[in-house]
Formats: structure tokens, sequence, C-alpha cells
């Protein structure tokens, strides 16, 4: 698969000419690797908002085939609950990694489309919120991260492209006190920035 590369049928033009927009695609003969990515990543349900930055690689397994690895990190602290008693806050962290799956329903030079399933192991710990004293989960709780999403690319300039995507975060394995599986569940949305390995 490649996003500046492919089968291109060629129609010589009055002249002797051939399209200017066929010549720039043929001058990069060499097949795609695979793709590295930073992503930020907003996701939201009734109860929280939180956001993630990531880093997602990925290799061609078959010309629309992509497989890889992801990380993610809440950078930000938007999760704050009781974990121990009512009267004390605590900060939610909380990173995951795993493998990705993607694979290309559109490989248009002008906007390729994939769909694509996330799923991670991620690990659950808090901060100290408010200055009270509490006893921190120091070994953290592990819950498992499921994510498809739909990914739209766009080329910003050779082996650059800048990328949307929209999916669900589906966590589970949450065991907290006063959180649950659906407080880090929801819908997610973002943006990203890849760049083509050759």
């Amino acid at each position: 698969m490649s996003f500046s590369c492919g089968v291109l049928y060629s129609q010589e033009l009055p002249g002797g000419q051939y399209d200017r927009y066929e010549i720039e695609r043929n001058k990069e003969n060499t097949e795609p690797v695979g793709i590295i990515s930073a992503r930020y990543k907003h996701i939201s349900n009734n109860d929280y908002s939180m956001n993630d930055l990531g880093l997602k690689v990925g290799i061609y397994a078959t010309e629309n085939l992509l497989i890889g690895a992801h990380y993610c990190y809440l950078f930000d602290r938007s999760v704050v609950f009781s974990p121990e008693t009512d009267e004390v806050k605590a900060a939610l962290r909380f990173d995951y990694f795993g493998t990705n799956i993607d694979y290309f329903i559109s490989t248009s030079y002008t906007l390729p489309v994939s769909i694509g399933l996330n799923i991670g192991f991620g690990q659950m710990s808090f901060t100290n919120f408010s200055g009270a004293p509490i006893n921190r989960d120091l070994t953290g709780d592990w819950v498992t991260v499921i994510e498809p999403e739909l990914n739209l690319y766009f080329n910003i300039i050779p082996k650059v492209l800048a990328s949307v995507n929209v999916g669900y975060r589906s966590v589970t394995g949450v065991e907290y006190r006063n959180i649950s599986n659906a407080n880090l569940s929801g819908l997610a949305g973002g943006f990203g920035i890849s760049l083509i390995l050759y």
C-alpha cells in the first residue's frame, strides 16, 4: 500500500505530454515500509473529559494492512475522584500500550482512509490532589483498553501526513473505589502527524 505510489493508468495527452499529476506520482518509485505517528486524542463521557498524547508505529504486512504498536498517556489531571475516603480527592494517572491493526479501505493519494483497532493494557494509579495525605496504590491497577477507530489522512508535504480520527474507547478492569469502567470509556476523537517510512 502506498499513499504516494500505486498502479497508474497514464493516458498520453495531445502534444505527447503525460498528465503532470501522474508524473509527480511516479517520481517516488519506492514502496513505503511503515508509518510513525504522533497523536493527540480527546475522550469524553457523561462524567469526565480526558486528553491523551500518544505515539503509534506501524509496518505494512500487505499492501493495505498496517500492523504495529502504540503508547498513550493521560497528560492532564482531568479525572479527579476519591480513591479511599469521600473527603480526600486524587487525580488519576493512566497510561497504556498495546498493538494496533489498520486496514486502508481507500488508498487514494488525495484522501487515504483506514479503519483500525487498538488493543492495549494500561496501568492506573493516582496522585495527591488536595494536599491531604493519602495512601497511594504504588503498584497500580491494570486495565484493558479496546478502541476501534476511523482515520482520515491528508497529504501535507511528501512523506508527511496530517490525520483526524474518531472512535470509541472501552476500558475494563477498573477496581478503584468511586470510579468505574464507564468513567474511563467514551467517544474518542483527535488528530495527528504521520511520517511515512521508506
